[in-house]
């Protein structure tokens, strides 16, 4: 385990040659929900890394915003040699390497695995129009307030920044190679809320899934993928979606990556 500065970040750097991957994990999770996926990396001839976002696991707090996150990124890559490397995280982590990817130009290729948000307008939502689309995003907002009650301050407002994300927009600003993973089996979330919060909730979704879809039409550089998971596809199928990094069209020139 290494440490990295002033505020400390905690990093476990999983061994082998080829490409560098630096792996984020999501929100309220550490950098062990990697650990066999990083597994199957180093063994496909991958040098992968994965790091504690700051106020998660054992990095030290600090307030959260994107800069800062793509800030730690950045210490950890030049504190440990990491030569441009592949940039992957899951949901929060996702975000953050979406972000990333409006960056650093020389990224190979950057990984999102379904971070996705919450929707907070209604030209969100698809199939949902009118009226009906305001009460069902008020009510889901409402019910998605009601859950942070007891949530740490520093939580909430690391949520608050996820909500202001604007990832479609985000990822138009992207300079390198972006793939977005998605799991096919999260409509399953909707049964958490009631009517009309499960509407708004799942128009949300496939609002979601229809601009990403868009998204890969309009540029070559860009794939949206689907895996037959829930939230964590990482975990749920590590080996589908190591495949989907490994064999990556933007990794093919790659020297060093098999």
């Amino acid at each position: 385990m290494h440490f990295v500065g002033d505020l400390p970040l905690a990093v476990n750097d999983y061994g082998g040659s080829g490409t560098d991957v630096l792996l984020m994990h999501g929100g309220g999770r550490t950098h062990h929900d990697w650990d066999e996926f990083a597994g199957l990396l180093r063994d496909g001839g991958f040098r992968p890394v994965a790091m504690d976002l700051r106020g998660h696991g054992e990095s030290g707090p600090g307030r959260w915003s994107w800069d800062a996150a793509v800030a730690d990124a950045e210490a950890v890559v030049a504190e440990l040699g990491l030569r441009t490397p592949v940039v992957a995280g899951h949901s929060l982590g996702g975000m953050v390497a979406a972000v990333w990817a409006t960056r650093h130009s020389d990224c190979p290729l950057a990984i999102n695995v379904d971070g996705h948000g919450n929707p907070t307008r209604t030209d969100q939502l698809l199939g949902l129009t009118g009226e009906d689309a305001e009460v069902a995003l008020r009510r889901l907002r409402t019910d998605l307030d009601g859950m942070s009650k007891g949530m740490s301050p520093a939580l909430i407002q690391m949520m608050e920044e996820v909500d202001a994300l604007d990832l479609p927009a985000v990822y138009r600003r992207r300079r390198c190679p972006m793939l977005v993973v998605s799991g096919s089996l999260t409509a399953e979330f909707a049964l958490l809320f009631d009517e009309p919060s499960a509407s708004a909730w799942r128009a949300g979704r496939d609002g979601m899934q229809a601009r990403l879809n868009e998204l890969a039409c309009e540029s070559g550089t860009f794939t949206h993928e689907s895996l037959e998971t829930g939230h964590d596809a990482h975990r749920e199928d590590p080996e589908g979606l190591a495949l989907l990094l490994m064999d990556h069209p933007a990794l093919s020139m790659t020297s060093g990556a098999r």
